[in-house]
C-alpha cells in the first residue's frame, strides 16, 4: 500500500477513511472479488502467499510437460498494475480474528478491516491416512505439478538402466488416487504421455511395461457427473491402456507401494492423491459453525454468522442448501461468490438498506478431459457432449478463462503443437524424485492378492 493511504496509518481511527476490504486468498473468488471491487470508493487489501493467481485445471498439464509453469500462472501485481484502490501484498495468514475484525500475517502487524472475504481454498484431504499424506505426490498448487512431473520423468530414467525387474516395474507402475475429473484428466494425459516417451526416448523401455492404475473408491468415475458419461470416461481410460480399479480404497503405503482394501498389492514409486480436499482456512477460535467436511456454513448472503462484515466464498465455505447439501468445491461458485460479495460490500458502504437476494449459484456445467479428442461434458439443460466435441468444448472454455493473452496464445500453441506432432517438449528434469530401490510388497501380505 502507498504511505498514508489507510487510516491507521496516519494515525487516525480505521473507520475514519475509506472503507478497507481484506480479500484473503488470490484463487477464483478472490480474484472474481477484487476485479469487481476494482475503481470502487473502497480500499482492497489482496492477500495470498504466491505472487500469483493459478488456473488450477490445468495443472496436470504442467505435470504432464504438456504445459510451462508461466502459462497457467498471472502475476497478481501485473492484474491490477492500472488499479487506483487495489493493492497486492504476498503475505502468509496466520490467522483471522473476527471479534477483533484483524487478520494476522507472519512476520507483519495485524490488518484490520472493515470487511473480511476469506477466499482460502482448499487443500488436500488424507482421511487420517499418514503414510499416504507422506508418500503421495499432490496435484493442488503448482510445485506440486512441476515435483509430479519431476518425479514420473526420473522414474523413466532410472527404469531404462534398471536391470533388476522387481525394482524396474516399481519404477514404472504409477498409481493415481481419485477418480474425480483430476484424477480422470491426470491418467488420460499420463497415458498420452507414456505413450509418447516410451517409443521415443527411452529405448530400454516398452509401452507394455508401464502401468497407469486409477483407483476409486465408488463405483464408478466421476461421480459428479452422470452415470452415462463416468461410464464414457472408464472406457476412453482403458483403451487407452488404465487399468482403473473402483470399488477399492488404498489402505496403508510405504516406500514399495500400496495396498488396497481388498488385499491386493501394488509395487510402485509413484502415488498420486487426488481423492479428496478439505477447505483451508485460517479463522480461529471461537470458531464459527460449519459443516461436518469443515466447510464454514455461511447464511444465504455468504455471511460468517455472529462476524460484522464478514463473508466466506469458495471451497472454504457453503450455505446451506437444504437436506445438509453444499455448493460444490469448483471454481464457478467461487468466482460467482466472489461478484456476489463485491455487489453486497457495495451496497452496504453507498448506504443501501435494502437486503439483496440471496445467493444462487446458476451452473452453466461441468466436463473434464480425458485427453486426446475425449471429453465429458455437462450442459445446462441436460444436454452431455461426449468424444472430439467434448474435447473441443472443454478446450475453448479454458481457453477463454485463462488470464492473459501471453498465456492464452502459449497454451494453444503447446496444445496444437502436441496434436499435430504428438510430441511434449517440456521433459526437463529440475529435481530427483526417488531412489532406485528394488521393489517389495507392502507388509506381510501374508493374506493379499499379489497383484
Amino acid at each position: 500500500m502507498t504511505e498514508g493511504k489507510f487510516p491507521h496509518q496516519r494515525g487516525e481511527s480505521h473507520g475514519g477513511g475509506r472503507p478497507r476490504v481484506v480479500i484473503v486468498g488470490a484463487g477464483f473468488g478472490g480474484l472474481a472479488c477484487a476485479r469487481k471491487l476494482d475503481r470502487q470508493p473502497v480500499d482492497v487489501v489482496l492477500l495470498d502467499q504466491d505472487n500469483y493467481h493459478l488456473f488450477t485445471p490445468l495443472l496436470y498439464q504442467v505435470a504432464t510437460g504438456l504445459l510451462n509453469p508461466a502459462d497457467i500462472a498471472y502475476p497478481l501485481r501485473a492484474i491490477f498494475r492500472h488499479s487506483p484502490n487495489v493493492r497486492f501484498r504476498q503475505a502468509t495468514v496466520a490467522g483471522v480474528n473476527l471479534m477483533a475484525r484483524t487478520v494476522q500475517v507472519r512476520g507483519g502487524p495485524d490488518i484490520p478491516y472493515d470487511f473480511l472475504v476469506l477466499a482460502t481454498g482448499s487443500t488436500d484431504n488424507y482421511f487420517g491416512n499418514q503414510s499416504i499424506a507422506q508418500l503421495s505426490l499432490g496435484l493442488k498448487v503448482l510445485p506440486h505439478a512441476t515435483r509430479l512431473r519431476n518425479h514420473v520423468l526420473t522414474c523413466l530414467e532410472r527404469a531404462d538402466a534398471e536391470a533388476d525387474p522387481a525394482a524396474r516395474q516399481a519404477l514404472l507402475t504409477f498409481v493415481v488416487v481419485g477418480g474425480g475429473p483430476t484424477g480422470v484428466e491426470y491418467s488420460g494425459a499420463l497415458a498420452e504421455l507414456m505413450q509418447i516417451v516410451a517409443s521415443k526416448d527411452y529405448h530400454e523401455i516398452s509401452r507394455s511395461e508401464i502401468r497407469i492404475i486409477l483407483v476409486e473408491g465408488s463405483a464408478r468415475l466421476l461421480t459428479a457427473f452422470s452415470e452415462h458419461l463416468g461410464r464414457y470416461a472408464q472406457r476412453v481410460l482403458e483403451r487407452r491402456g488404465v487399468d482403473v480399479r473402483t470399488n477399492a480404497l488404498v489402505k496403508t503405503a510405504d516406500q514399495q507401494g500400496v495396498a488396497l482394501s481388498d488385499g491386493t498389492v501394488i509395487p510402485s514409486r509413484t502415488i498420486i492423491w487426488s481423492a479428496g480436499v478439505r477447505p483451508n482456512d485460517p479463522v480461529g477460535e471461537p470458531s464459527p459453525p460449519r459443516f461436518r467436511d469443515r466447510r464454514i456454513r455461511v447464511d444465504a448472503r455468504l455471511r460468517i454468522a455472529g462476524a460484522a462484515g464478514a463473508y466466506a466464498i469458495g471451497d472454504v465455505a457453503s450455505p446451506e442448501l437444504g437436506d445438509q447439501r453444499e455448493l460444490p468445491m469448483l471454481s464457478p461458485p467461487a468466482m460467482q461468490g466472489g461478484r456476489y460479495v463485491a455487489a453486497a460490500i457495495l451496497d452496504a458502504i453507498r448506504g443501501d438498506t435494502r437486503e439483496r437476494a440471496a445467493f444462487h449459484y446458476l451452473d452453466k456445467g461441468t466436463m473434464a478431459t480425458i485427453g486426446r479428442n475425449a471429453g465429458v461434458a455437462h450442459l445446462p439443460g441436460g444436454l452431455e457432449i461426449t468424444g472430439f466435441f467434448g474435447w473441443l468444448t472443454w478446450l475453448f472454455v479454458h481457453i477463454y478463462y485463462l488470464i492473459g493473452f501471453r498465456n492464452r496464445l502459449s497454451a494453444l500453441g503447446s496444445w496444437a503443437w502436441d496434436y499435430l506432432r504428438h510430441d511434449r517438449p517440456i521433459r526437463i528434469i529440475l529435481a530427483t524424485g526417488v531412489e532406485p530401490e528394488p521393489a517389495a510388497s507392502v507388509g506381510s501380505g501374508s493374506a493379499r492378492k499379489m497383484d
